[in-house]
């Protein structure tokens, strides 16, 4: 099943596969930067590692995630 497959071109005709790959890749390293400062000023206690937990769910969508079928 393609995750993206209920989408229309009338809702997302600018957002391409890649485009949507790129983001996720730049949401992850923005997050885990986030976390290695979050833990060097020592701010947000316990609660700081679900921004961890964020990164690595977006990780494990993009290894989910099927690229679109060649038409």
């Amino acid at each position: 099943m393609v995750l993206h497959e209920k989408y229309t071109g009338a809702s997302l005709h600018f957002v391409s596969v890649a485009t949507g790959h790129r983001v996720r890749w730049i949401a992850v390293w923005v997050l885990v930067v986030a976390w290695f400062v979050a833990q060097a000023v020592n701010v947000g206690g316990n609660a700081v590692h679900l921004i961890l937990l964020v990164a690595i769910g977006l990780l494990v969508y993009e290894l989910l995630a099927e690229d679109a079928p060649a038409t």
